[in-house]
């Protein structure tokens, strides 16, 4: 009996490596959502330490103060739609790569089906030949 081949083997091929693209693609955005969510943290973490000192009321100082934490402001509120955007991102990848994963573990379930098949038919030639050499052996030692 011939060796078993796949007949969407070159599918099978193409379809992992989508998946494998899916999955870099996957943790790329990964990557983007963790320094998105860092600069989140770091900007995050600079309004806290630009909190003015009520003591000092001098009106250029307290102006300049007040314009830094809007800029501050201003730059979280950046930070937090970065890190929005890239987590958007990051769930639309991971969607595409489970997508990609079903289709190639479908043909893989479907490849496992057609060896089984195929193993059953292998054994069952294997099985008829084997009765056949038994049949004429046994006719051979009747027929003497």
């Amino acid at each position: 009996m011939k060796k078993y081949r796949f007949g969407l083997g070159s599918v099978l091929r193409v379809r992992r490596a989508e998946e494998d693209m899916a999955r870099a693609r996957m943790a790329v955005t990964q990557s983007e959502v963790d320094r998105a969510t860092a600069e989140l943290d770091q900007r995050l973490a600079a309004i806290g330490a630009a909190r003015p000192d009520p003591r000092r009321s001098l009106g250029t100082a307290f102006a300049a103060e007040r314009e830094q934490l809007r800029r501050h402001a201003v730059a979280v509120t950046a930070a937090r739609s970065a890190e929005a955007n890239a987590l958007t991102e990051l769930r639309v990848a991971r969607e595409e790569w489970e997508a990609a994963a079903r289709r190639v573990r479908a043909l893989e379930r479907m490849d496992e089906r057609h060896r089984a098949a195929w193993h059953l038919e292998a054994t069952r030639a294997a099985q008829a030949a084997t009765d056949e050499i038994a049949m004429t052996h046994a006719n051979r030692e009747l027929g003497r």
